[in-house]
């Protein structure tokens, strides 16, 4: 339901506001934040209330073609709608536009709009935006005088400019260069004042700035640089700047584009932290836990580049308006994108990634007059930055990896001039994905000894279960975690009797880890039991304790060095009351033993662990094999993949009971990475169709398409997935033991097993094989 609220009075501000009209989820502006927040909060919650607040009197619309087509007349309003008005009445939100937000109480959980309403949350997000800044010039208020930030504004000035002959534009950076090459092309004189001696200086390279600067003269745009305007003359209505150095330029009409202030004045007395924007965590978390902010409000961490910022692009609006909403639904997702700036100007479209105040050593890729071209912003050989123009979306994407990961370019510093070099053959990060599987994982030791003696450190560890424990070992010794991994697995294996006869070898490990549990790991119940009617065995909710667990984790595990490894790790749990997965995630939450119990607490055998109040069980219920938690945290991955599989190989058919459950269990906890390659291939045909389309477009259509965020997200990523599987093909051990069979010498047999797996898999990828 949209709705244009009327003035009502003030309702009655009562203990507990309890007159105020509450809902799940409650989203203050009208933005691309916003609107892509609505759109997400949607899919996580399908049953949730969801009301969003603009404060302009239309839906939330799309901003940056208010200084292209939307100013120059060849685009109408109906074509900046971020979603038709159907949309939000389809999905079930409710839209108040023209209501202004003027005062948060978070102790309540109410926001106060302008007009007297009390608007109550669950959650909220803060999305209000940035507005113009006014320059404290004489005149600035005269009729003629304009900023360009929202509709109602362009709309203004587009009917300014019908009537004006001449036009001064106050500042030459994006928004300025932009508006001046749409006003030029309504046939009106455009004088471009920049205080700066260049135009576009926030670029930091000389050469786009003369650049642009030969554009504008081109396109008849005179340029005054190293100036300012002192004050704006009227006698009614403007008809002249007088610049600092006494000069007059006569104009009938005048755009100041010369920056944006957040709007986050209607926070003070709320609580929560301000500075420069809304002060929010890497989940976008503002200082207070049920308050969220998102867009160019939001002033949070960019461990990319390791400060605190704020980011005014649309891009960036679009992607933290989605993980704000994820992160509001109750995930913990970092945000850790490279924001994308893109620009048209004198029909020229083009890209800016990354700081480039980060990057002193510059190189050029191609030429500027043939129109492809890319300027790589680099310090210690290491990429921050690049300025994309006529280029593929596979160079601009790559360069995106690049920056994010700050991948050394040394080797490659001499190949970077040359265009035809491509970026996305540089390398990349290298994923490790362990399962779950008890003793099995005494494979995954062998595998992870193999992959290190041969120099093969991987970026990120995806993991469940036993591969948990693996995972934090090899996160918190990077690149040295072999002797860490033999310690533990010798701690937990059992001396038994050697058996020649594999059945009683099985029913052996099995007697005795029923009767005394798996050393320094589980304890059986009855070995703890009390009295009460909790000591009975109806009341137990599993077999073991893991008390014995948390200690030996603490022997092998640094969790300060885990928290600060380069090496990601992801853990995944069920969270038992939902049924949902959980990720937890070693650049987000503080990793304890208790997170590596759950990730591997595999009921009836195993007691759920608790954490913040919830119960989680073994992530492996929900996926064995979880590339997906790569993929959804670390974006698609181009480099190599390693998959650990201890359960996909063939198997003959079982022959009892117990074997029937065994390979019950067995495709239950086989890995879904078939399901991963199939939306590769899915995503792969979605490419092809795409470009397919772009290219029946005319060419300087097609252009303005390649160079669009979206597109450059969805279609640059063509590298081809290089995924190994380093399987498990036979078990030492009956197949009914397998899985608890941490007798030394199976687990010995395995490892030495899993060692040759990886050698295998690393000759096989060596030589241009890659199984999956």
């Amino acid at each position: 339901m949209i709705e244009n609220p009327r003035p009502e009075g003030k309702l009655p501000d009562v203990a507990g506001h309890a007159a105020a009209d509450r809902s799940d989820y409650l989203l203050i502006g009208g933005g691309m934040a916003s609107a892509c927040a609505v759109n997400t909060l949607r899919m996580e919650a399908p049953s949730a209330s969801i009301r969003m607040v603009c404060a302009e009197p239309v839906l939330p619309y799309h901003r940056p073609p208010l200084t292209k087509g939307f100013l120059s007349g060849t685009a109408d309003a109906g074509r900046l709608a971020i979603h038709p008005a159907g949309f939000y009445e389809a999905q079930g939100i409710d839209v108040l536009i023209g209501a202004e937000a003027v005062r948060v109480d978070t102790a309540n959980h109410v926001v106060h709009l302008a007009d007297g309403r009390l608007l109550g949350y669950r959650k909220l997000l803060i999305a209000t935006g940035t507005r113009a800044i006014v320059p404290e010039v004489a005149g600035v208020g005269a009729p003629g005088v304009y900023c360009l930030h929202d509709q109602q504004q362009a709309v203004r000035i587009r009917a300014a400019a019908a009537r004006a002959k001449r036009a001064v534009v106050m500042g030459a950076g994006f928004v300025g260069i932009e508006s001046a090459a749409s006003l030029r092309a309504m046939g009106i004189e455009v004088t471009l004042i920049e205080r700066e001696p260049r135009i576009l200086s926030q670029l930091r390279a000389p050469v786009l700035s003369d650049f642009f600067a030969r554009l504008c003269v081109e396109h008849g745009v005179q340029t005054r640089t190293g100036c300012s305007i002192a004050r704006f003359v009227s006698e009614g209505s403007l008809i002249a700047v007088e610049l600092d150095d006494g000069s007059m330029i006569p104009c009938e009409l005048a755009i100041v584009a010369i920056g944006v202030q957040p709007n986050c004045e209607f926070l003070d007395g709320s609580g929560l932290a301000v500075d420069d924007g809304v002060v929010v965590d890497e989940c976008l978390r503002a200082s207070d836990p049920d308050v969220f902010a998102a867009g160019d409000v939001a002033n949070f961490f960019d461990p990319v580049f390791g400060l605190r910022r704020r980011i005014e692009h649309v891009d960036n609006a679009r992607q933290q308006g989605q993980l704000a909403a994820r992160n509001m639904a109750g995930q913990r997702v970092p945000y850790r994108d490279v924001s994308m700036f893109w620009g048209d100007a004198f029909d020229l479209p083009y890209n800016f990634l990354g700081k480039p105040e980060d990057g002193c050593d510059l190189v050029e890729r191609g030429t500027l007059e043939a129109r492809s071209y890319s300027l790589l912003y680099l310090k210690n050989n290491i990429l921050r930055a690049i300025f994309s123009l006529g280029r593929d979306a596979e160079e601009t994407a790559a360069a995106g990896e690049l920056i994010r990961h700050r991948i050394g370019l040394h080797a490659a510093r001499s190949r970077l001039a040359d265009s035809r070099f491509d970026l996305d053959s540089l390398p990349s990060q290298t994923a490790l994905i362990l399962q779950g599987g008890g003793a099995l994982g005494s494979f995954e030791w062998g595998a992870i000894e193999a992959l290190e003696e041969a120099g093969v450190c991987p970026d990120i560890i995806s993991a469940v279960s036993i591969g948990a424990l693996n995972a934090a070992i090899v996160a918190s010794h990077p690149g040295h975690a072999a002797r860490a991994l033999a310690g533990f697995w010798r701690d937990i294996s059992i001396e038994l009797p050697a058996m020649f006869d594999p059945c009683l070898h099985g029913a052996l490990v099995s007697a005795y880890s029923l009767w005394f549990g798996v050393p320094h790991f589980l304890q059986p119940k009855w070995w703890r039991a009390g009295v009460g009617l909790s000591a009975l065995p109806a009341s137990w909710t599993s077999w073991y304790d893991t008390e014995p667990a948390k200690a030996l984790i603490g022997r092998y595990i640094d969790f300060d060095a885990l928290a600060s490894s380069p090496v990601r790790l992801l853990l995944g749990a069920v969270d038992i009351l939902t049924g949902e997965r959980r990720t937890f995630d070693s650049y987000v939450d503080r990793l304890t033993p208790d997170h590596l119990l759950a990730s591997g607490s595999l009921p009836p055998g195993m007691p759920w662990t608790t954490i913040d109040g919830r119960a989680y069980w073994d992530g492996g219920i929900v996926s064995n094999s979880p590339l997906d938690m790569v993929i959804e945290r670390c974006g698609r991955v181009s480099g190599r993949v390693f998959i650990v599989d201890l359960y996909s190989q063939a198997r003959r058919m079982p022959s009892n009971l117990v074997e029937v459950m065994l390979r019950r269990d067995e495709i239950v906890y086989t890995d879904r990475v078939r399901n991963d390659l199939r939306f590769e291939e899915y995503a792969s045909d979605f490419r092809d169709l795409v470009n397919d389309i772009v290219s029946k477009l005319d060419s300087q259509a097609a252009r303005r398409v390649r160079q669009m965020p979206h597109y450059i997200r969805l279609m640059g990523n063509r590298t081809p997935l290089r995924l190994s599987r380093i399987a498990l093909e036979g078990a030492a051990t009956a197949a009914f033991a397998r899985d608890f069979d941490f007798s030394a010498a199976n687990v010995n047999a395995l490892r030495q097993q899993g060692r040759l797996a990886a050698q295998g898999a690393l000759k096989g990828q060596a030589d241009g094989v890659t199984p999956a």
